[in-house]
């Protein structure tokens, strides 16, 4: 099953069941029940957001936009295990650095809990309201954004942007198809010795829609200095084999999945 599948749930997917009630019990939690009526109209007809919002959850608050499923993303059952994961060793890291981060709903809820953050989101839409939540969330002195997605080189492409999962948004090199250009750069330039100490904790996220290796590739050497490394990603695109090689060839890391889309590398100790 594809990613992709979790973005349009469908009434017929009995598999999917426990995974909505999750859903449904975490807005319940926060009274909002206004993501309760879009998640049906999402299940039963295939329809976004009716009008733009501001919901509350676990995770913090949120703007969700008309047209769009923000409201999933901000539902700490979405990627459940991975937040459970965090939450469960919060005490174990310093630094979070999301590449592909959306709406900024993971460094909204760690920024909360006093870590230093680095949003990286190239879709402009996506990064206003990155940065509108930053600021309902009152966490701006927490975290870094930068307007332009990590890739191996500095180059201007085309992307082509999702209407309502604006998250699966991605690079289209097909100059025949049109696109919204975004900047790329590398992560070595971003993210020097002098931005990061190499002896800080650091968790890296990467959801970047196939551009995984890519993203490696251009912060090889971030990836061979930093001690303290654990590299969450998801593989649906890129493949899993593909980028646990290109890890191993920067250091000496160990794996295990999270969950059916995504693993964690962890740096050991040399």
């Amino acid at each position: 099953m594809k990613k992709d599948d979790a973005y349009y749930p469908s009434a017929f997917a009995a598999n999917k069941y426990f995974q909505y009630f999750r859903y449904l019990i975490e807005f319940a939690k926060y009274n909002d029940w206004a993501s309760i009526k879009s998640s049906f109209r999402l299940v039963l007809m295939g329809s976004a957001e009716k009008k733009q919002r501001i919901a509350k959850s676990r995770l913090g608050n949120f703007l969700i936009r008309e047209g769009t499923t923000d409201f999933q993303f901000i539902n700490y059952a979405y990627e459940r295990k991975i937040r459970n994961y965090l939450k469960t060793n919060i005490n174990s890291f310093d630094v979070f650095i999301d590449i592909g981060a959306c709406i900024g709903e993971y460094c909204v809820w760690l920024a909360q809990h006093n870590k230093e953050c680095y949003a990286f989101e190239p879709v402009p839409k996506n990064y206003i309201a990155l940065e509108e939540n930053i600021n309902l969330n009152n966490v701006k002195n927490k975290v870094k954004t930068y307007p332009y997605g990590l890739g191996e080189k500095e180059e201007e492409v085309l992307f082509e942007v999702m209407d309502s999962v604006t998250g699966s948004s991605h690079i289209n090199r097909n100059n025949n198809i049109s696109g919204e250009k975004i900047k790329i750069k590398e992560l070595n330039n971003i993210l020097p010795e002098s931005e990061i100490n190499s002896e800080k904790r650091i968790i890296l996220k990467m959801d970047v829609e196939g551009m995984e290796v890519d993203v490696l590739n251009g912060g090889h050497k971030f990836i061979e200095r930093i001690k303290n490394l654990r590299v969450i990603y998801e593989h649906s695109f890129s493949g899993a084999d593909e980028i646990k090689n290109k890890l191993l060839k920067l250091g000496n890391f160990e794996f295990k999945h999270l969950d059916e889309y995504n693993m964690m590398a962890t740096k050991k100790s040399s």
